[in-house]
């Protein structure tokens, strides 16, 4: 008879996961680790048990029998001892935020004196990421990540709308007129595919629009630094260049509408605290203002 007690919890964990995405590539790219080393696991749990739990099909694997019942059996257990350990090690004044780079950079951090003012003893821990950044599903007592229209999970919390339209340099601005302005002026290009640019123009009615695409950028922030200084035009949402606006830095480009081109969405942890929902108030009652 196999011993339970000889049986890796980790590689328990790594096997849901792989039961999840039924594929070995697919959870290895999740953890930041080798396929090799996720199958090393699933053997090491397979002998453990002393029974088969997948069937390798090309790049694909199935759970057998066993498999699925073990799966459907453990995850519920196994989400109690996430739950457990979070709780363990968790210190109530300690707040960690997980934020896409360019919202955490735009939004978020300079308005974190206004929470704090509310809640001094607050320890709060802001750490980013791209929006395309697989880590970003790791536990953190709030996570705010930007999701397009054709992405955004059914039943999202909704923090913000992104509603963009063209921004760009007084100074530039000054430099087109006329209908062309949409062809001749640099578009500034920070998203892969410039998908944000081909939307809007969809979206505007301007399908067949063949954009002067100028210097590209990894970052949105950088992007806005350029377009500040009369490089090109970017889409972006009101609220994320408000001060930019607000000194005259930027303008609005005549005649370029708005559109919604996604949301930011707010995802809060199993485990919740005083601090995490105040501070989750506190995010929604400030994007109302």
């Amino acid at each position: 008879m196999q011993d339970v007690n000889s049986i890796s919890l980790n590689a328990l964990r790594i096997f849901l996961i792989v039961a999840r995405n039924l594929s070995i590539k697919k959870t290895a790219e999740e953890l930041l680790v080798t396929s090799g080393a996720v199958s090393h696991q699933i053997k090491a749990l397979e002998l453990s048990i002393g029974t088969q739990l997948l069937v390798r099909r090309n790049n694909a694997v199935e759970l057998t029998d066993t498999g699925v019942q073990l799966a459907q059996q453990s995850a519920p257990g196994m989400r109690i001892i996430n739950t457990a350990l979070l709780a363990a090690i968790h210190d109530t004044n300690m707040l960690r935020v997980r934020a896409s780079m360019s919202f955490a950079v735009r939004w978020l951090i300079p308005k974190l004196n206004l929470f704090k003012a509310k809640n001094p003893n607050a320890n709060v821990q802001v750490e980013t990421f791209f929006d395309d950044d697989r880590r970003s599903s790791e536990v953190a007592d709030v996570t705010i990540r930007y999701c397009r229209h054709d992405t955004c999970p059914e039943g999202a919390s909704i923090l913000f709308e992104d509603i963009c339209r063209p921004y760009l340099s007084p100074e530039l601005l000054s430099k087109f007129t006329g209908p062309e302005m949409f062809r001749l002026i640099p578009a500034l290009q920070c998203s892969k595919g410039n998908w944000d640019w081909q939307l809007w123009s969809a979206e505007t009615g301007r399908p067949g629009t063949q954009f002067n695409f100028a210097e590209r950028f990894d970052l949105d922030d950088a992007a806005l630094r350029a377009a500040c200084a009369g490089m090109g035009m970017i889409l972006s949402s009101r609220f994320m260049v408000e001060d930019e606006l607000s000194d005259g830095r930027l303008v609005a480009l005549p005649g370029g509408e708005e559109v919604s081109l996604g949301y930011y969405t707010l995802q809060s942890s199993g485990y919740e605290t005083g601090l995490s929902q105040r501070f989750v108030k506190w995010l929604h009652d400030i994007s109302e203002t």
